[in-house]
């Protein structure tokens, strides 16, 4: 060349023999004829160099520079800019193309405007040829012009996928050696080797524009790119990405000294830092293969912080979340003081889980926190929110939106610990959890019934929670049994605590006093929602049937809303077939001063529920001195050293009549009944719960609150274990029983063997079960 070129090409390039000459060609067809092609091979091994060199014999324009050891193309660029002889730089993988005006194109505009950064649009061309989707689109240029400190966050914008490529721009080469000067002379770079470099240029950049002329032709699949993560060398590879934009952190740092908005470009540079871990997070679980996923993942967890993973996955890969829930690690509490408490559910009514809420948000206001209560679906009852709670429903749809929606409530709001108390009865709390982890706020679950739950329902609930219990800085359960197989299957971070008191216990505690044995007809009660499937509300009707072959003259009222296919017309219908239904009775829901009338007119309370997590009606009859009459339900603290309950096997409704029979002719046991209900009332009340919640909110319960399992324990939820999954498989229909009999036992055999584990011992008892579970 007789003059100075005014573009200078530069190729990094490492064994691109079988694309290199398509490059070369592109560079060498250009319109604009006055540049030279700088071609900085990387010590290739295979034949690059010679046919660069087969390139340079024809045209003087094409220059070949070795570096004698492989150094990264990080290192190539770095040589083929301070070789360059012209005042504006194109970059140019060994496996792309450029648009044969590119340089023509990209320099007028330059010289027009005089700005030191041009980007153009990009061609996108994947393995097969196709070009368009949805990649090439964010490529193309977003801003026509940008100037001084905007031209960072305009090609940087902070909470956006960070987008380094350097060949979607043309360069003031003296800029890109400024920012080389920044960085070790020595520094090298795997992955993501041109993102630094770019990050760092538009730091210094003055002026940017840009025309939507597609002048760069990207080969996708091509060199690093679009590849399996087959093995865990691999997904060492993608992950150094990381160390890649970690390495250019002391030179952002000595920048922001002098920089017109230091605060800015710092902030700048921890989205894109932020973006890369997503970014390679993501890769990593949508590429790899089968059996490298989890050594992959934890590659990932020793060169980026578990924090930093989950923030970044969550902020700019939402989608991940998915699969990243079964591969976090657990973080516990952490340090933030905890001022404001979001209480997550379904939807807010009156009873079940929302009264338990309710309660909550009361003890954590009066401790001093900021209440807000968060509905995942829509139907609330806004007259059940709890006082001096704000109140947010999400309204979005899809998961990626609806956890975006929730990372705005927890921001809003200055969410600093989330309380799940939906973690039995959905399958995406973990994401949820991840995404609060994301924003800062650390999330307790709470679960509402005995754990065995899932193994009577036949559903894999359980195995969520456990798979991914790390999601969460604490478990909450309601029984020490619950905490006793929680901790035989690894989760150690789990706690028990009773219910609050409802409403209802709350006012009779102050005018508890024992009841008159009954004098005429035995008026029995029992309250709650007419659910079959647990609280077996049908059962009273044959409790009715066998009190009338005893002869005792008694009524049964039943009190609450229909539930599912039960209701109360349904009920009685029922009770009349078997011949009771002058005196079993479904009349209804009742509230306030109406239903502690029914209660205060009866003499006893019925339960035949199956399976419950803290059944507040037992306290609550206990309370207004009703002895109590249940099928057995060993693991409630509510039974617990309780003398006013009388308990016998579940489903025995013959042995139940007759306990319920012995009061009808003994006033004394029932007197005895009756005061030991109001001393096992007065025992419920006793807890300081403004305390428990503030110990729950700075993760300092009391030790007692999370006992170790004992044998026994281990000996009794197993024989739970078979037994509600012995009941689950008799309620299920004939034709699905089979496969629920699996389903049942992949729910109970971990169980079972992390308890023999740490009790051998129970080995015969385990195999017992395991035949009863399959129906051998």
């Amino acid at each position: 060349m007789s003059s100075a070129p005014l573009v200078s090409i530069v190729l990094p390039v490492f064994n691109d023999e079988s694309t290199i000459s398509a490059a070369l060609d592109s560079a060498l067809r250009q319109t604009l004829s006055d540049i030279e092609i700088l071609c900085v091979d990387d010590a290739s091994t295979d034949g690059t160099a010679a046919v660069i060199e087969s390139f340079a014999a024809r045209d003087p324009r094409v220059r070949l520079i070795r570096q004698g050891r492989n150094l990264s193309a990080f290192q190539s660029r770095r040589a083929g800019i301070l070789a360059a002889e012209a005042a504006y730089v194109l970059f140019l993988d060994g496996d792309d193309e450029l648009a044969l005006d590119a340089a023509q194109k990209a320099l007028d505009k330059a010289r027009e405007t005089g700005a030191d950064l041009v980007g153009f649009g990009v061609t996108v061309i994947d393995r097969h040829g196709r070009t368009g989707g949805s990649y090439e689109g964010r490529l193309q240029p977003i801003h026509a012009s940008l100037e001084g400190t905007g031209v960072l966050p305009g090609l940087f914008p902070v909470g956006k996928q960070a987008q380094g490529q350097l060949w979607r721009y043309l360069f003031r080469t003296s800029m890109l050696r400024d920012a080389y000067a920044l960085l070790p002379a020595d520094l090298t770079l795997a992955r993501v080797n041109d993102l630094p470099l770019m990050f760092l240029t538009a730091a210094l950049a003055k002026t940017y524009v840009s025309i939507p002329d597609r002048l760069y032709l990207y080969h996708f699949g091509r060199g690093g790119s679009g590849h399996d993560v087959d093995s865990v060398e691999r997904a060492e590879f993608y992950v150094s990405a990381i160390r890649s934009i970690d390495s250019i952190r002391p030179a952002v740092e000595s920048l922001s000294r002098t920089h017109s908005a230091s605060a800015l470009l710092l902030e700048s540079f921890e989205s894109a830092r932020l973006s890369i871990v997503g970014y390679v997070c993501s890769q990593l679980i949508t590429r790899s293969v089968s059996g490298v996923l989890d050594a992959a993942l934890a590659h990932l967890h020793t060169v980026a912080s578990a924090h930093d993973i989950i923030h970044a996955a969550a902020r700019f890969y939402p989608a991940t979340l998915t699969t990243l829930k079964f591969h976090s690690a657990w973080l516990g509490t952490g340090d933030r003081p905890v001022r404001s408490i979001l209480l997550a559910t379904s939807t807010v009514r009156t009873g079940g889980v929302s009264a338990v809420l309710a309660s909550q948000a009361h003890y954590l206001r009066e401790a001093g926190y900021r209440v807000t209560v968060v509905a995942r679906s829509a139907g609330s009852d806004l007259t059940a929110v709890p006082e001096g709670a704000t109140f947010v429903e999400l309204t979005t749809r899809g998961m990626v939106a609806r956890l975006e929606e929730w990372a705005e409530i927890c921001r809003a709001h200055e969410v600093d610990l989330v309380i799940d108390h939906q973690v039995l009865y959905t399958r995406y709390w973990p994401e949820f959890a991840l995404m609060s982890r994301a924003e800062g706020a650390a999330t307790i679950g709470w679960v509402h019934n005995f754990v065995a739950r899932p193994v009577y329902d036949g559903d894999d609930r359980l195995s969520l929670i456990e798979r991914c219990s790390n999601t969460l800085a604490r478990l909450v359960v309601l029984s020490p049994l619950d905490v006793a197989y929680f901790k035989l299957r690894g989760v150690a971070h789990t706690s028990y605590l009773p219910n609050p008191p409802s409403p209802l216990l709350i006012e009779s505690a102050a005018s508890t006093m024992t009841k008159p044995a009954p004098s005429g007809r035995l008026e029995l009660v029992w309250w709650g929602r007419l659910e079959q499937h647990t609280k077996k509300v049908l059962e009273l009707i044959e409790v009715g049937v066998q009190l009338h072959l005893l002869d005792v003259d008694f009524r049964l009222t039943v009190i609450g809303p229909d539930w599912g296919d039960l209701t109360a017309k349904k009920f009685n219908a029922e009770a009349r077939r078997r011949g009771v239904g002058d005196d079993v009775v479904a009349i209804g829901p009742r509230h306030g001063r109406d239903l502690v009338a029914a209660i205060d007119a009866a003499d006893a309370f019925v339960s035949t529920s199956i399976i419950e997590g803290y059944q507040l009606t037992i306290a609550e009859a206990q309370a207004r001195g009703l002895p109590v009459f249940m099928y057995e339900l060993p693991w409630l603290t509510l039974v617990h050293d309780n003398d006013g309950i009388v308990a016998v096997p579940q489903g025995d409704a013959a042995s139940l009549a007759s306990e319920i029979a012995r009061i009808a002719d003994d006033p004394d046991l029932f007197e005895r009944l009756s005061a030991a209900s109001v001393d096992a009332a007065r025992r419920a009340l006793s807890y300081d719960f403004g305390a428990l919640y503030r110990g729950v909110a700075t993760d300092t319960l009391p030790p007692e609150f999370s006992p170790e399992p004992t044998l026994d324990d281990a000996r009794e939820l197993l024989r739970l274990m078979v037994f509600f999954a012995e009941r689950g498989r008799r309620d299920s229909a004939a034709s699905g029983a089979s496969s629920r009999r699996t389903r049942l036992w992949k729910a109970a055999a971990p169980l079972g063997r992390a308890t023999l584990q740490r009790f051998p011992g129970l080995r015969p008892l385990a195999d017992i079960a395991k035949k009863r579970l399959l129906g051998r």
